[in-house]
């Protein structure tokens, strides 16, 4: 088991976390120091080492879901987490975990707090840190991974041999349906640009389309799932491309897409709108499939704790190759990849 070179004040009442402080920019994101934590007896007090960021979280700093999630403010940022359990509450003990565990995590808290130097998790949500995976490579998994699984799996019903295309393949949630859906026996027709297609292919895409080529709606072919993993079409878009019985899946809830997503309930072509939320069996499902070998994050860059505004600015400017990570260790070594 890896320990961390600077180990946790155990009696320590306050954290450094991220704190968004009212709705807007990057900018009104600040560092400071808060209270830490206390658990209940069926939660786990995990001291945070990397944490991820996924559009939902500046789609939230910005105020665009308040409608979906009612206002938390001030609040700390960041749904999935890797580190190690520092405290463990008498329940989730019962349950196995121990002090010194390895784990990642999907937060339940309202806002994530994930951006922070401790975090308290009900046990039901976390697993074990995957044999081989550094911290970045964990944390970059429980959000967009359980996306993906919900929106194949759960809402298009993924069967092996089903033909299906990923909108959006190269980014967080795209890169994590390639590798799902193969993992299941799906064939894959990845949409991506065209610097992206070695990538998706070493993921085990079938097939390859460039969108600025070629518009992933005008092809002629017919699919079992339609997943829009960056939310650039519409069920209307996407019907001629669905089988008779076939599923589009979308990541945004728009007016339009929440609209077909009742109306098409008295249609044998269904449609979806996926909002990810914590599922301790998916996430066991996730975990075993990388202990096999079978998944792996893809990470575009990795940011400082403290440099949380520009990891923010990444996501948001549309052209992650995978995942955005926040180291939230001071002491372990900075770096940074693009997969561009």
């Amino acid at each position: 088991m890896a320990t961390a070179e600077v180990q946790p004040d155990i009696k320590a009442k306050t954290m450094q976390a991220v704190v968004l402080e009212k709705y807007g920019s990057e900018d009104n994101l600040s560092l400071e120091t808060v209270a830490r934590p206390k658990i209940t007896a069926d939660q786990v007090l995990i001291r945070v080492h990397a944490a991820s960021v996924n559009p939902i979280d500046w789609k939230l700093r910005q105020g665009m879901l308040k409608w979906v999630m009612p206002d938390q403010l001030p609040g700390v940022l960041g749904f999935d987490v890797s580190g190690e359990i520092v405290e463990v509450g008498y329940s989730a003990r019962q349950q196995g975990w121990s002090v010194g565990d390895e784990v990642m995590a999907f937060s339940s808290k309202t806002l994530g707090g994930g951006y922070a130097e401790f975090l308290d998790v009900d046990a039901a949500y976390i697993v074990r840190k995957p044999e081989g995976f550094s911290y970045e490579e964990s944390a970059g998994i429980p959000l967009a991974a359980t996306t993906a699984w919900k929106s194949l799996v759960k809402l298009g019903q993924l069967r092996d041999g089903d033909d299906v295309l990923i909108n959006g393949a190269s980014g967080g949630v795209g890169t994590f349906a390639v590798q799902i859906a193969k993992a299941l026996g799906a064939r894959v027709t990845a949409v991506c640009s065209s610097d992206n297609h070695d990538l998706v292919r070493s993921l085990g895409a079938d097939e390859v389309i460039d969108y600025h080529s070629t518009p992933f709606t005008r092809i002629d072919h017919s699919f079992d799932i339609v997943f829009d993993a960056v939310s650039k079409s519409t069920f209307r878009d996407c019907r001629r491309l669905l089988k008779p019985a076939g599923h589009y899946v979308a990541t945004l809830p728009s007016v339009e897409n929440v609209g077909f997503s009742v109306f098409s309930k008295l249609q044998k072509q269904s449609c979806h709108v996926v909002l990810a939320r914590p599922d301790g069996p998916t996430l066991k499902a996730l975990a075993a499939l990388a202990n096999e070998g079978k998944l792996r994050t893809i990470i575009d860059s990795v940011y400082p704790l403290n440099d949380v505004a520009a990891a923010h600015h990444k996501s948001q400017g549309g052209h992650v190759v995978g995942k955005v990570i926040l180291n939230v260790v001071p002491d372990l070594p900075f770096q940074e990849t693009n997969q561009d």
